[in-house]
Parts: structure tokens; C-alpha cells; sequence
């Protein structure tokens, strides 16, 4: 239960950032209609969650292919 507390605490000191700030951020560059399509608007993420956010779009599965 302590290293519950411990690590709602500590996420909690991580700094959150709207996605128009990480739209603005270098490191996101390249990616960014990935954000854009990845995160919800109106919301706050730490750059660990905007990470998987990417990372987990980017290894979505294709269902259909159009224009084929």
C-alpha cells in the first residue's frame, strides 16, 4: 500500500504539459500529426505518457488499406 502512495506521489512532481505544448517541443518534431491525432485535447500529459501515446499509435495495427 506505502509504494502505492510513493508512486501516485511521485507522479504527481512530474511536470504535465497540454498537447500544444509538446506540439511546440523539439523533440517532437517529426511527429507531430502524430500528437495531434494521438492526444486528446484539453488534456495534460507527462512526456513518459505523450511518449506511449506515439509509440502505441505508430504500432497500431492497419485494419484497411484505402487507395490500394
Amino acid at each position: 500500500m506505502a509504494d502505492t502512495k510513493l508512486e501516485t506521489a511521485a507522479a504527481k512532481t512530474e511536470p504535465t504539459f497540454t498537447v500544444e505544448a509538446l506540439y511546440s517541443a523539439k523533440k517532437y518534431a517529426g511527429k507531430r500529426d502524430i500528437l495531434l491525432a494521438a492526444l486528446e485535447r484539453g488534456k495534460e500529459y507527462t512526456m513518459e505518457e505523450a511518449d506511449k501515446a506515439v509509440q502505441d499509435f505508430m504500432n497500431h495495427e492497419v485494419k484497411e488499406t484505402v487507395n490500394a
